[in-house]
Formats: structure tokens, C-alpha cells, sequence
């Protein structure tokens, strides 16, 4: 098996996981399911986290997180709860839901997650497999004087 997909299973694993217990923690119950996707935003927030080192803003990749997810949860509020009766989660409550599947407050949610998701993955990176930690790209922070090295300190 190679590296990169021993990689991916265990982003998705530790995604599904985490993702299990904040729901534990948050709703005192979860479901099967909630881990799946909660690996398969995982994996998503992984690759953007690849972005972000690569040069991508970090709220461009929340935002992306957060539509992402949100998609993937409509997806699957169809299916689960609409379809089969399941009746895992149910927004109507709230305001600016759409068929009590999806909401603002939700999807503002899951972009705070997807920046947590990245700091996440930046331990997994360092702790698994032995990448070098990048929180923040410096050069990007060139306008901000004095926190981007000069020449000199390169």
C-alpha cells in the first residue's frame, strides 16, 4: 500500500472519529453515518490544507470547508433523513434552513471546523508522518511590517 493512501485512510479515520465524539460531546448521541462523513470532510480538509500551504488564504479555505460540507450534508439529509425516515438531524427550528436539511448558523459552523480541521491536520502532518508543521505562510505576510523576515534573516 503507498504512502498516500495509507495517508488518506488515516485522515479519514481520525476525521470520521473526531467528528463521532463532538457529536457525542455536543448532542450526547450520533449516528453510523455522521462518522462517514465526517472522514469524507476530513479528507476534503485535507487537501485543502494542501492548498493553504501552497499559498491559499486560510478564509478562502474555510470558506470552501464550510460549502463543502454543507453540500455533502444536504446530500445526506436527503438520503437519511428525508428518504429513509431517519431523522438524524432536523434544522426547521433554526432560521434560514432549507428543508430543515441545511442553515446558516450550520454552515458558518462547519467553516470554524474546517480551520480546526486544518490545525488538526497540520498535528497529524508533524505526529504520523513526519511533515514539518506549516501553520503560516510568512511571505504572504509582507504587508504587515515586521513580521515577514528580511533578507538578511533568509
Amino acid at each position: 500500500m503507498t504512502r498516500a493512501r495509507i495517508e488518506s485512510f488515516a485522515v479519514f479515520f481520525a476525521g470520521a472519529f473526531c467528528y463521532g465524539l463532538c457529536e457525542l460531546f455536543a448532542r450526547s448521541r450520533t449516528h453510523i453515518t455522521m462518522g462517514l462523513l465526517g472522514g469524507v470532510a476530513m479528507l476534503f480538509i485535507h487537501s485543502l490544507n494542501d492548498k493553504r500551504r501552497r499559498g491559499m488564504l486560510i478564509i478562502t479555505a474555510m470558506a470552501a470547508g464550510a460549502v463543502f460540507i454543507t453540500c455533502v450534508e444536504y446530500i445526506a439529509g436527503l438520503i437519511l433523513n428525508i428518504s429513509l425516515g431517519l431523522e438524524i438531524w432536523d434544522y426547521s427550528s433554526l432560521s434560514l434552513n432549507y428543508r430543515g436539511q441545511i442553515c446558516a448558523e450550520y454552515s458558518l459552523k462547519w467553516g470554524i471546523i474546517t480551520l480546526a480541521g486544518m490545525f488538526f491536520d497540520e498535528l497529524m502532518r508533524s505526529f504520523l508522518f513526519g511533515s514539518d508543521v506549516f501553520l503560516i505562510n510568512r511571505e504572504r505576510l509582507h504587508f504587515i511590517k515586521g513580521l515577514a523576515p528580511t533578507r538578511k534573516e533568509v
